[in-house]
């Protein structure tokens, strides 16, 4: 409102002058000289005055855009869900947080295959958002996710931490579980206990100093998040907050091997966030 009040305050001095104008030549004669002109600017004035009514109605009024994402600031880890408590649904926002989340988003990628250690094959593959679900006593939205680059297969992701959802082992009943895949951490490097499914692991998390090159661009700031078993399997995914993976590596052993040898390496490509 104080804006349309602005703007009808100047239109209103403006016309003031213009009429001032007309009764100082009226009154000094010069008006006869001027008739042609004086009826150019009686037109004038009707123009004007219906221009400024036509502005002032379509003048767009500012209104403050709906956010981009909706931010995500809840903390599940170490909660537990029974599965009838876990519901499907058709979801259409975004999420901010440490990895963007929105069932348009993908990543794409150049996988490099290894066979016993050595290259055998390049492909492509994409990671992908293929269905969304909800926790019913929390009402927190999981992700599900296909590809593999070392991401949760079902996730939550808030302002520092991605978690998982998965199944409990070793129980009749049907629970899932939340544990806390990667996370920001204080300082440079960091050191804890992690695992593949149900196997132990040390998991290690290392601030990258230097810049991340590949072909979606150049990367700053990333992290590396490492978890390895000895003699089992190692793996590697370097992440850019606020973008995902950038590039990751897998290696196993073979079964009945103690040899742990590259499996795959996953380079960034190109990516989608909305």
């Amino acid at each position: 409102m104080a804006y349309f009040g602005q703007k009808f305050a100047q239109i209103s001095l403006f016309l003031k002058e213009l009429v001032k104008s007309y009764v100082l030549l009226t009154g000094l004669g010069i008006l006869p000289l001027l008739q042609e002109t004086v009826v150019n600017l009686k037109q004038f004035y009707l123009s004007i005055l219906i221009g400024s009514v036509l502005f002032l109605a379509c003048t767009k009024v500012y209104v403050e855009p709906s956010p981009r994402c909706i931010s995500q600031f809840v903390n599940p880890s170490g909660r537990s869900y029974e599965c009838s408590n876990v519901a499907a649904i058709s979801y259409t926002s975004s999420h901010c947080g440490l990895l963007p989340l929105h069932r348009n988003n993908y990543w794409v990628y150049l996988d490099s295959i290894f066979e016993n250690g050595a290259f055998d094959r390049v492909q492509f593959d994409t990671l992908r958002i293929t269905n969304s679900f909800r926790t019913l006593t929390d009402s927190l939205v999981w992700w599900e996710t296909k590809g593999v680059v070392g991401l949760p297969v079902l996730m939550y992701a808030n302002d520092s931490a991605i978690f998982q959802l998965s199944n409990r082992y070793f129980t009749s009943e049907c629970i899932k579980d939340v544990k806390k895949s990667y996370s920001l951490f204080p300082g440079d490097s960091i050191k804890y206990l992690s695992s593949f499914d149900d196997n132990a692991a040390m998991g290690r998390s290392i601030r990258i100093s230097g810049e991340l090159v590949s072909p979606a661009g150049h990367f700053n700031d990333c992290i590396l998040f490492e978890k390895n078993a000895p003699r089992f399997r190692n793996e590697k995914v370097y992440f850019k907050p606020g973008i995902g993976v950038v590039k990751y590596s897998n290696s196993e052993a073979a079964m009945g091997s103690q040899t742990v040898l590259v499996r795959k390496i996953s380079t960034l490509l190109a990516y989608h966030i909305e």
